[in-house]
């Protein structure tokens, strides 16, 4: 007979035993969620199959899967009908929730199917997976366009299925002030957008940003989110064009959110300090009084007998790591994203979605190979350095700033953004009543006012355009100069080739950004690139890559192989490939730098003492004194040299991995005024 094992408690089963009973229920379950999902797909199979016109296939999930999935290599969408069925969905709107997964699902596949859509999804991935506002934000847009789709492709009835699901099941409430404001425009985005004429109720802040979002138009009168969100849209065009209108507005928002929790837990500390100096107060007189003979209240214990420090407040005031803000958003609105994902849902979970896609590498192998060899080819390069290359720029995605936790890479695409935006041709500022002008919008006052004496009454309008602030330098030169000398080994190494893929990756999308916007911008702007090393040889004078805007893929990857080794016996020659520079700034560069039309910036990677200190100093007074931002960063506390060496523009990477970020930071500052 078997032995069964209690627990002290009570008459109860052995722990084996409950999860024998569990895993029994659980099998059960999912048996039942099987044959749910089956029985719902063949009910609507036919329905399905006609409005997928074989471009997916639908099928039931399998038992064991409780949502939906898809397989990007077979192109079969799993549906578990019972994922919105538990949320309180009627047959109908589990029908129309499912025609939505397919388009989201449709949406995925076709940006795989584009040339360089591997990149780009795994571009979105890595922003999905970093940030949950940006997911949110990604999520609420895309429904916008999925259920545009459904709509377009079925008839009335789905479209007052969609609005009952809006008004009824997922957004009852809209009034959303209490959420944080970045979450706010998210939702109030897709909530307007799909049931028109009713607004939500947001803060004066966010409702200016969905205002701003609403009165952008093309030429012709095209509204952004109704081309944005156009059916026929490519997913890439999609992620590209909310990257550059809509998240900006959700970032802004979110970094004052940040701000405003930071202020609250600021708030409430001075608070505790407050409460527990007049609770030292009330001790110390209690004290006194037991001095002199009155009660004194005892000391609560803990449960062995000793001073309970679990029920301790922290002391007013105090810096320790209890008392710090979080700095990460998503662990600050943790709370706030779950409530929101319970509206915005996610049928297919993130990890899903990972699988799906890692699959269809997997299994598109052999072809993707064979493009990437063929691609190596002709570019001229071998494939191991297309793919280092590659794996190089996918890790730049997970390269943080501590201070914001954002990705390195994201924060210069903002920053470039921003300077493209300075940059646009002058825009028509507000138009107010005045006493005289082009047009005249109050005819009524005009009599009235002229009846009652006023000769010069305000009822006409003008226009006039406003110059935007800032320099708007011309032309970008960046140098960078890197040590390949034979201490320059291992992670130091790699981290310095890492930080030359960043900035080379950075500055491509400068320049293809610039070259985008030349007809949109009152001044254009051009930005060139050069890469130097130096490693005690001839090629210490010759660029590994010569000054120009051209920045292709085939430059880059031979700039990253070429970082990827070090010469035996070298030792640190910086002075040469900066007095090469120095040669090449000819008189017409110098004027141009004088003038305000060139800014020329020069980095300088080494991790030990130059050759000839003095030698250096020399060539950096002299680019300095004609306008050129010259700067050294020591790598570890072997570069520490170039802190007095390069003063005052150095810096110093204490560990190899901070290189990055540092240049990053460089960058951030010196383009601030550009």
């Amino acid at each position: 007979m078997k032995e069964r094992i209690m627990i002290r408690e009570g008459d109860q089963e052995s722990s084996a035993d409950k999860e024998k009973v569990s895993g029994e229920a659980s099998a059960r379950e999912a048996r039942f969620g099987h044959e749910e999902a089956v029985e719902f797909v063949g009910r609507h199979r036919d329905f399905f199959e006609h409005y997928a016109r074989g471009e997916v296939n639908v099928k039931p999930a399998p038992a064991g899967l409780d949502t939906f999935a898809f397989d990007l290599q077979s192109n079969d969408i799993y549906v578990n009908s019972r994922f919105y069925r538990e949320r309180g969905f009627s047959d109908e709107k589990t029908t129309f929730a499912t025609l939505h997964e397919i388009e989201h699902f449709k949406e995925k596949a076709q940006v795989l199917a584009e040339r360089g859509g591997q990149r780009t999804f795994e571009r979105y991935m890595s922003r999905i997976k970093n940030s949950r506002a940006y997911g949110l934000m990604d999520n609420c847009v895309a429904d916008i366009r999925e259920n545009r789709a459904v709509i377009s492709r079925t008839n009335q009835s789905f479209a007052d299925i969609e609005s009952s699901l809006y008004r009824e099941d997922l957004f009852k409430e809209t009034d959303f002030r209490s959420q944080p404001k970045h979450i706010q425009l998210s939702q109030a985005l897709l909530r307007e957008s799909r049931v028109p004429g009713e607004a939500c109720d947001v803060a004066p802040e966010v409702r200016e940003k969905l205002d701003a979002l609403h009165g952008i138009a093309s030429k012709d009168g095209t509204k952004l989110l109704d081309a944005m969100t156009d059916p026929s849209t490519p997913m890439s065009l999609r992620l590209k064009l909310q990257d550059r209108y809509i998240w900006p507005a959700v970032d802004e928002l979110l970094k004052k959110d940040m701000e405003d929790e930071k202020k609250k837990q600021q708030q409430n500390q001075d608070q505790q300090g407050q409460g527990q100096s007049g609770e030292q107060g009330n001790n110390q007189s209690q004290g006194k009084e037991g001095q002199g003979g009155g009660p004194q209240k005892p000391q609560k214990k803990g449960r062995f007998g000793k001073k309970d420090k679990k029920k301790e407040a922290p002391s007013g005031g105090g810096k320790g790591e209890k008392d710090e803000a979080p700095s990460d958003p998503n662990e600050v609105f943790k709370g706030a994203y779950e409530d929101a994902e319970k509206k915005v849902m996610n049928a297919v979970p993130i990890e899903d979605v990972e699988k799906a896609f890692k699959d269809w590498n997997e299994g598109n192998g052999d072809p993707l190979e064979r493009a990437d060899r063929e691609y190596a080819a002709k570019l001229g390069v071998k494939k191991e350095e297309l793919d280092r290359y590659r794996n190089i720029v996918k890790s730049l995605e997970d390269m943080k700033n501590p201070e914001t936790n954002q990705s390195v890479i994201e924060e210069l695409r903002i920053l470039i953004e921003r300077i493209i935006a300075r940059r646009l041709k002058p825009v028509p500022a507000p138009r107010y009543p005045m006493e005289e002008g082009e047009d005249l919008v109050e005819a009524g006052q005009l009599v009235s006012d002229v009846k009652a004496g006023n000769l010069e009454p305000k009822v006409w309008e003008t226009a006039e355009t406003r110059e935007r602030p800032g320099k708007k330098f011309g032309e970008v030169e960046i140098t960078l100069v890197c040590d390949r000398s034979v201490s320059m080994s291992g992670q130091k190494l790699s981290e310095q080739r890492k930080a030359a893929v960043l900035l080379m990756e950075a500055l491509r999308d400068f320049a293809e950004r610039c070259e985008e916007e030349r007809t949109n911008v009152d001044k254009p702007l051009e930005v060139r690139f050069e890469v130097y090393s130096f490693q005690s040889s001839s090629e210490d004078e010759t660029p590994l890559k010569k000054m120009s805007k051209e920045l292709g893929e085939k430059e880059r990857i031979e700039v990253a192989t070429k970082l990827s080794s070090v010469e035996s016996n070298a030792s640190t020659t910086d002075f040469i490939p900066l007095e090469t520079i120095g040669k090449r700034l000819d008189s017409d560069n110098r004027k141009k730098i004088t003038d305000g039309e060139l800014k020329k910036i020069v980095i300088v990677f080494t991790d030990g003492e130059s050759d000839d200190r003095e030698r250096v100093k020399k060539i950096l007074q002299k680019l300095r004194e004609q306008g050129v931002v010259a700067i050294g960063v020591g790598i570890t506390e072997g570069g520490i040299a170039a802190l007095t060496t390069y003063a005052p523009d150095a810096k110093l990477a204490e560990k190899a991995e901070q290189l990055g970020r540092i240049l990053g930071e460089l960058l951030q500052e010196h383009l601030a005024d550009v």
